[in-house]
């Protein structure tokens, strides 16, 4: 997972509604005869699709895309551009650069699809055949935008507990019993910690301020809640875990932390899996503790294929190419299976989920993401990242009360929307 994904702090978008697709599950692109994708008599259509993945989904992304291309006739041009994957966006699309389609989470569909002058994003209600029925049904209005169907969903991610089984008899059931084991294992002088977790980060610590029932944004009223007595509430049982974590907050610092067997806990998310399983040999992954009887109520990504503005003016094999590859990707119940076993991925496709041959990790992150809530698409969401973010670096240093820091931030919010 690179750090452009573990941070998400660019989270954008707008108001969902589902499309009511109907149709088959598609195997193929253009070029094929309607039931194979293969032989159709049509040369295979050619797509550009950019991504920003680790090296190993990067890996398993490459191998997919060639069995797809020997299935369809189609040809995927697949590369990373280099950089931040929105600014290359911002850039490629408006001077007739841009992919015909690339990988990100569902966060910058509402952002991109209010996008006039150039459009960002493409409809693709009427060249995808697969019915959206096939995945659950948060992934489902992940991708969609006033009826608009601009991506494909394949996985989602939130964070989740993280506990060395060598440290730690029985993952806590609750925030007391979390605290209680990371007393034992505190001992910053000799540098050991009680918790590896990036806690200036808002993707990461969301679960916590929105424990008691306040919402950093709310999508019913487009508003913040920060300033509400629930979201203070679960600001100040962040202040009881920020305690024992490093000093420096970000990621690699703090994940360095848990892998060294430093710490007993980190709070982080499926894309570490594979690593840290190389580093500590009994890992174990639970949900987020309670805390006074409450689920943390994290944000979770959609991982989705987009759909490109590009596509608009594109020839109809290209956009066949472009849209089947992420049919024939999104709905194969075997590429989804393996992503949850080798990647860490949790399946949003739904037969996978309710067939429950999933590895306890992915569970636990499957059930954590139950607990939670996707990140909202409205592009209001844009104003909330930096001065949250900025909220929460004061309160951490302890340059300024949890309190007045969200009432700061709430303030800020709203002045920028």
């Amino acid at each position: 997972m690179n750090e452009k994904r573990r941070t998400l702090l660019k989270a954008m978008g707008g108001s969902t509604a589902l499309a009511g697709l109907a149709g088959c599950i598609s195997t193929g692109g253009s070029g094929g005869d309607g039931s194979d994708g293969s032989d159709g008599g049509d040369a295979g259509g050619t797509a550009t699709l950019w991504t920003d993945l680790s090296d190993g989904e990067d890996e398993a992304m490459s191998a997919y895309i060639d069995e797809y291309e020997s299935e369809s006739g189609d040809t995927i041009d697949k590369n990373e551009p280099g950089g931040e994957l929105d600014q290359q966006l911002e850039t490629a699309i408006p001077s007739g650069e841009g992919p015909d389609s690339w990988i990100w989470a569902h966060d910058w569909i509402g952002r991109f699809a209010v996008r006039e002058e150039p459009p960002f994003l493409y409809d693709a209600s009427d060249d995808v055949d697969a019915s959206l029925d096939v995945f659950t049904e948060t992934a489902q209005e992940a991708v969609q935008f006033d009826g608009a169907l601009h991506g494909l969903p394949f996985a989602s991610e939130t964070v989740a507990l993280f506990y060395n089984e060598d440290m730690v008899d029985e993952p806590p059931e609750t925030l007391d019993d979390m605290i209680s084991t990371m007393d034992e294992f505190h001992n910053p002088e000799n540098g050991e910690y009680g918790l590896s977790y990036p806690v200036t980060n808002p993707y990461f610590v969301s679960g916590f301020i929105q424990a008691y029932g306040g919402d950093i944004f709310d999508t019913e009223s487009l508003e913040n809640d920060l300033d509400s007595e629930a979201c203070k509430r679960g600001m100040d049982a962040l202040e009881r875990v920020s305690d024992y974590v490093p000093a420096d907050p970000g990621y690699e610092s703090q994940i360095v932390a848990f892998a060294d067997g430093a710490a007993p806990f980190a709070i982080n998310g499926p894309w570490e899996i594979a690593n840290l399983s190389e580093e500590i040999e009994n890992l174990g992954v639970t949900t987020l503790p309670t805390i006074d009887g409450n689920n943390p109520r994290t944000y979770s990504g959609i991982q989705t294929f987009y759909f490109s503005a590009m596509l608009s003016d594109a020839d109809q094999s290209t956009v066949d190419a472009a849209t089947g590859l992420a049919e024939w990707y999104t709905t194969n119940e075997e590429i989804i299976q393996t992503n949850a076993e080798e990647q860490g991925y949790i399946p949003v496709l739904s037969s996978v989920v309710e067939d429950g041959n999933l590895s306890e990790d992915v569970r636990a992150f499957a059930q954590q993401v139950d607990h939670g809530v996707p990140i909202p698409t409205h592009p209001n969401m844009n104003a909330v990242w930096t001065p949250l973010t900025e909220a929460l670096t004061r309160v951490f240093n302890g340059n300024q009360e949890s309190g007045p820091a969200l009432d700061q931030a709430a303030s800020e919010i709203r002045e920028n929307q």
